[in-house]
C-alpha cells in the first residue's frame, strides 16, 4: 500500500475547523483585531494564531468584566488601550490564577491556568500590541511594561521514560488483556456477550498497535492520530506523516523528513491489526481511511490515545506513574541515542527543530543516568535494541562509558560550530573548562 500524498483530510478539516473558530472570534472582536489576524497570516501558523486570537479574545473579556464603561468587546476603542499600563497587566495574570466570566454563576467553575498558560497569553498580547504601535494605530507601546512569566526548565533527570524493567512489564500488559479478551469469548456463550466484549480482542489489537508505534518510532500523539491508511508503505516500511510544523509538501523524495521508517517488527504488527482488527471497529463514512478508529467509530483523539497509554501503564506500573505518550516519544529517543550515541542521527529520527533541542534532553550530565544505561540491557522480545554481552562486566561498563564520552565530545564539537562556549556550556550545562579542552583540539 504506497502513500497517497492526496490524503490530507485531517488536516484540511483541522484548519477548516480552527479558521471557523477564529471567525467566530473576531465577529464580537473590535475590527482592528481582524487586521492583526491577517498581520498574523504572514508570520505563524494557523495552530499559533487560534491560539493567539483566543488569549486576545479573553484579555478583551477580562477588560469588559472589570471595567463597567465596556458592554461588550466591540465598545473597547483604540485609545482606551493606550491608557493601559503595567499593573493592569499584573492584574490580569492575576485574574488568569482563579477566574469566572461572571462571578455570580454557582454553576459555573472556576477556570485555572499555569505559569505556561499565563507566559503564552502574555507572549500572544504583546505581539497584539507590538503590531499596533507598529502601524500607528496606537501612539505608544503599553505592553512594553508587561512582565512575561518566566518558567523553571525541566533538568534532564526529570524527564520520565520507561526503565529497562517497565518496559517488559508495560508490554506483558497489552499482551495479558488481549488473552484474557480472547478467553472471556471462548469460555461464554455467544448469546451472552455483550458488543463490548466481542470487540475487546480488537481493541487491544488497536492499542498495541498504537503503543509499538510509539516505542518504535517516537512519533508525537498528534501525527499519530492523523494518520491514514494510504499514508502506510508496507513495501518500503515507511510512514507519511503530517508532522509538528509541517506543511503540505509534493515533494516525494524518499528522503523527505515527514517520512517515518519502521522496522519489520512494527509492520507485522500493524498488518495484524489492519487484516483482523480494523475493519471490525467498523469505522465510519467520513473516517474510511484513517488508521486507528475509536469505539465511536470514528478517528481515535489524542484525547483517546493518553487515556490508551495510561490504562495500560496503570496496570503494569501502578498508579501515578507518570507515563504519557510523551513519555514514550522520549523512551524511544533515550533508546535510539544510547544505540546510535548520534546526536544528529537522534534529532533527525526525532523530528526537533535544532540539534540543541535534542541535546538539551540526552546529553545532559546526569551521573545517575549514566549508572542506569551502564547496567541496561532489552529482552529479545522487545522492539529496542539489544546491547551486547561482555563477558566481563567491568570492561562492559568501561565500553559503555567511553562510547558516551565519544559522543558528548563530538556533539559538543558540532555545537561549538556555532555557538560560544559560553552558550554550550549553558546549554548542557557542562563546566566551561571541559568544552575549551574540546575547542582546543579543534584547532
Amino acid at each position: 500500500m504506497l502513500a497517497d500524498y492526496n490524503t490530507i483530510e485531517l488536516k484540511d478539516k483541522q484548519s477548516a475547523m480552527h479558521q471557523a473558530k477564529i471567525n467566530r472570534m473576531l465577529e464580537i472582536l473590535p475590527d482592528y483585531c481582524s487586521q492583526y489576524e491577517n498581520y498574523c497570516r504572514n508570520q505563524v501558523s494557523l495552530h499559533t494564531r487560534f491560539q493567539y486570537i483566543s488569549d486576545i479574545q479573553l484579555f478583551f473579556r477580562y477588560l469588559v468584566i472589570n471595567n463597567p464603561i465596556f458592554s461588550s468587546p466591540k465598545d473597547v476603542k483604540l485609545e482606551d488601550l493606550e491608557k493601559i499600563n503595567g499593573f493592569d497587566f499584573d492584574a490580569f495574570l492575576g485574574w488568569l490564577s482563579d477566574y469566572k466570566y461572571d462571578m455570580n454563576d454557582e454553576h459555573e467553575k472556576l477556570k485555572h491556568n499555569e505559569l505556561s498558560s499565563k507566559k503564552r497569553k502574555m507572549i500572544a498580547i504583546k505581539s497584539f500590541f507590538h503590531f499596533l504601535y507598529k502601524r500607528d494605530m496606537i501612539d505608544h507601546n503599553p505592553a512594553e511594561k508587561a512582565i512575561i512569566p518566566k518558567i523553571k526548565k525541566k533538568a534532564r533527570s526529570s524527564i520520565r521514560v520507561l526503565e529497562e524493567n517497565e518496559y517488559a512489564l508495560f508490554l506483558n500488559a497489552i499482551e495479558n488483556e488481549y488473552q484474557t479478551a480472547l478467553d472471556k469469548i471462548q469460555k461464554s456463550d455467544p448469546n451472552c456477550l455483550k458488543r463490548w466484549d466481542k470487540m475487546k480482542p480488537y481493541m487491544v489489537l488497536r492499542d498495541k498497535a498504537i503503543l509499538y508505534l510509539f516505542l518504535g518510532t517516537g512519533l508525537r500523539v498528534s501525527e499519530l492520530c492523523a494518520i491514514n491508511c494510504s499514508d502506510i508503505s508496507f513495501e518500503l516500511n515507511y510512514i507519511n506523516v503530517i508532522r509538528k510544523g509541517d506543511s503540505d509538501s509534493d515533494n516525494k523524495n524518499i528522503n523527505d523528513p515527514n517520512r517515518v521508517v519502521f522496522s519489520d517488527e512494527i509492520k507485522e504488527i500493524l498488518l495484524e491489526y489492519i487484516n483482523i482488527a480494523r475493519d471490525n471497529l467498523l469505522p465510519n463514512e467520513d473516517n474510511y481511511d484513517a488508521l486507528f478508529i475509536s469505539s465511536k467509530r470514528t478517528r481515535i483523539t489524542s484525547r483517546g490515545v493518553e487515556q490508551i497509554v495510561k490504562h495500560y501503564a496503570d496496570k503494569a506500573l501502578g498508579t501515578k506513574n507518570g507515563i504519557t505518550p510523551h513519555k514514550l516519544r522520549a523512551t524511544f529517543g533515550t533508546m535510539y541515542y544510547m544505540m546510535t550515541k548520534d546526536i544528529s542521527a537522534t534529532s533527525t529520527v526525532m523530528n526537533h527543530k535544532s540539534i540543541e533541542v535534542t541535546a538539551k534532553y540526552y546529553l545532559r550530565e546526569d551521573k545517575e543516568a549514566y549508572e542506569k544505561v551502564k547496567n541496561m540491557k532489552i529482552s529479545d522480545s522487545n522492539p529496542a535494541p539489544k546491547l551486547k554481552n561482555d563477558t566481563s562486566a567491568t570492561s562492559k561498563k568501561s565500553s559503555i562509558a567511553e562510547n558516551m564520552e565519544m559522543g558528548k565530545r563530538e556533539v559538543i564539537r558540532k555545537l561549538l560550530t556555532s555557538m560560544t562556549v559560553e552558550q554550550v556550556s549553558s546549554l548542557l550545562d557542562i563546566d566551561q573548562d571541559y568544552i575549551e579542552d574540546i575547542k582546543s583540539t579543534m584547532r
